[in-house]
Order: structure tokens, then C-alpha cells, then sequence
């Protein structure tokens, strides 16, 4: 009764259960029954159960499958299944359990595979800035914020689309503060934009529907940044700098216009990330191009520009956008030229 309705990574234990066995079996349909005793499944817990495993599969007492097909499991057995299935896809990020030998208590193992499971949702193409300091913060949002009933990714989404717009705020409306307000809430936003992925992934809610409006409120977020910092130093004064991002602004829109265009043409998902796929296919100088690849994500980028912002030299952020731009446009153009050269 107690571990049943456990949340573990937001879900209740059951369903996870439930979840791990409707996925062993492949497709076929399966009915989960739960042994005779007092424990009532909660209305959340039968929703998951219904959502992850099928239209009905929790079946209580007497109503439990008997026929020569059923297999019988311990709920904590399945569940250390599952942890030491989840440690040894992350390897060495994993936390090692206790050294004390003894079988863990169901406190302590649901804890550990609550921990796991998060830890589990990061994603393998983060960049270098994300893993040490973004994916930890988020996790953490995403461990508070999975405690609550029917938080689902488009919450934090919203969350995301919202700083967002303060942040778009606060450089419009404060020139005198507005930038380092403005890169601070960009850092926030790119911190807080891996909760909705985090929470997809912990509750199987993954979909193209919302991977696609998350990389839109991504791309509108990142172009909010730049037009919001070039008019709030346009007000301020700093005309070169202002015109700087602005130009800067201009190629990045260049850039997803081709893409878009791309992508329209031959019938896929527009892809931001043509660029990195393209060169992380040589294994050539593969390090050399993790780093410039890293330098050059919006995890970083928004940390260094919150930092140019508290440190007074704000007005240096679109000049050197103005760079990365150039580069990327230019990156753009030739791979896009090139694949449409040689489709492969």
C-alpha cells in the first residue's frame, strides 16, 4: 500500500510497473493484477496505469488473471530490475549505491530509483555548459515540480515561453537596467527550457507535437533575446552595438529561413541542428569540433552572456553575435548547398 503510490520520478511506483511490462511484452496486451489485500489504487494512479499499459490493466483480488500465461512478480523485485537496467545505461554518471552489502529497504530503493530516473532524462547531445551546471538545476526544478498531481511537459513549457516574455520585458521597458535584467532572464530561460524535456522523458510523455513547440519557443526565445538587447541599447545610445545585433539578428533569420525551407520542400521536421549533425558525421578532429559545437549552443551562450551583463560589458554581446552568426550562416549555407548537391 505504502510503495504502491509512491512517486517515483512522478509517476506512482505501479504504474511505472505497469509501464516496464507492457513494454517487455511488445505490444501485446497485457492485464496486471494485484494481489488480494486493502490497498485501493487512487483515481491518478489508475489514469497512469490505463495511459502507460492499456485501457484496463490493473485488476484487483478476484478479478486478477489465473490463467497459465499470468506471471507472478514482486513489485520491489521489478523495480531493482529497472535500476540496475537504468545504471548501467548511464554508466559511470550513476550514483553508486551503499557499500554496506545489505539489501537496500523499500525506502531506500525507491529513493535510488527515483534518483536514477531523473538523472536518466538528460539528454546525450547537451553540451559541455548544460551537464555541469544547467542539467542539475533543471533536475532539481523538475524533481519539485513532479511532486505535484498532473504536471505535464506543456506547464513547463509555458514556464519557459513566459521568462521569455519578461525577459523581452524588461529590455524594452528599462534601458537603464534592462540588459543585465534581460541576460539574466535568458540565462533562466535556458536553464528552465530542459524541465518540460525532463519531464516528457521521466513520464513518458514524449511527442514530435511538443518537441516541435518546444524548439519553436527555443528559436523564438533566442530571437527575443537579440532584438530586445539591440533596441535597449539603441535606446541607450550604443548605436554601433545595437546595429551589430541587429545584423547579427538579420543572418540568424537568413539561416532558419533556409532551413524552414529545406525541410518544407523534402517533407521533413524543420532541424535546427543541421549544422552539428553535418559536422560531428567526420571523425576527424572530432574534439575540435565538440568545442567549437559547445561554445556555440545557447546554453553557453546565454551564461556568457549573463555574465558580459553583471560584469558591465553588455555591450560586447552583439559583436560577438555578429560573429557567431556569420560562421553559422555561412556553416549553413554550404552544408544545406552541399546535401542538395549530394542527397544522400
Amino acid at each position: 500500500m505504502r510503495t504502491a503510490e509512491y512517486l517515483v520520478a512522478g509517476l506512482p511506483l505501479a504504474a511505472r510497473l505497469v509501464q516496464a511490462l507492457a513494454q517487455s511484452a511488445q505490444g501485446a496486451p497485457i492485464s496486471v493484477g494485484v494481489a488480494a489485500g486493502t490497498w485501493v489504487p487512487s483515481r491518478r494512479c489508475l489514469d497512469e496505469c490505463s495511459r502507460l499499459g492499456g485501457a484496463s490493466p490493473l485488476r484487483l483480488g478476484a478479478e486478477a488473471p489465473t490463467d497459465r500465461y499470468a506471471l507472478e512478480v514482486d513489485a520491489l523485485d521489478q523495480l531493482a530490475s529497472l535500476t540496475r537496467q537504468t545504471r548501467k545505461a548511464l554508466g559511470e554518471r550513476a550514483p553508486r549505491p551503499g557499500l554496506d552489502g545489505a539489501a537496500p529497504s523499500p525506502e531506500r530503493a525507491l529513493r535510488e530509483a527515483d534518483e536514477l530516473f531523473l538523472l536518466a532524462t538528460a539528454k546525450p547531445q547537451d553540451g559541455l555548459f548544460s551537464r555541469t551546471f544547467n542539467r542539475p538545476v533543471s533536475r532539481s526544478i523538475t524533481r519539485v515540480l513532479l511532486r505535484f498531481a498532473r504536471i505535464e511537459p506543456l506547464h513547463a513549457t509555458a514556464g519557459t515561453a513566459l521568462i521569455a516574455m519578461l525577459m523581452l520585458a524588461a529590455m524594452l521597458t528599462s534601458p537603464a537596467h534592462g540588459a543585465v535584467l534581460g541576460a539574466l532572464l535568458f540565462q533562466a530561460a535556458s536553464v528552465f527550457d530542459g524541465v518540460d524535456g525532463e519531464i516528457a522523458r521521466a513520464t513518458f510523455r514524449t511527442s514530435p507535437a511538443g518537441a516541435r513547440l518546444d524548439s519553436l519557443i527555443d528559436a523564438a526565445t533566442n530571437l527575443a533575446f537579440v532584438a530586445g538587447l539591440s533596441a535597449n541599447l539603441w535606446l541607450r545610445g550604443d548605436t554601433s552595438a545595437a546595429l551589430a545585433g541587429m545584423a547579427g539578428l538579420a543572418l540568424l533569420l537568413a539561416g532558419l529561413l533556409q532551413i524552414g525551407r529545406r525541410a518544407q520542400k523534402q517533407g521533413e521536421p524543420i532541424n535546427f541542428e543541421a549544422v552539428k549533425v553535418h559536422l560531428r558525421r567526420s571523425p576527424s578532429r572530432r574534439w575540435l569540433v565538440d568545442i567549437l559545437i559547445w561554445l556555440t549552443m545557447r546554453d553557453f551562450i546565454a551564461f556568457a552572456a549573463a555574465l558580459l551583463a553583471v560584469l558591465g560589458m553588455v555591450i560586447w554581446v552583439p559583436f560577438i553575435f555578429l560573429g557567431c552568426a556569420v560562421c553559422w550562416f555561412a556553416a549553413i549555407t554550404v552544408i544545406l548547398a552541399r546535401s542538395a548537391a549530394h542527397p544522400r
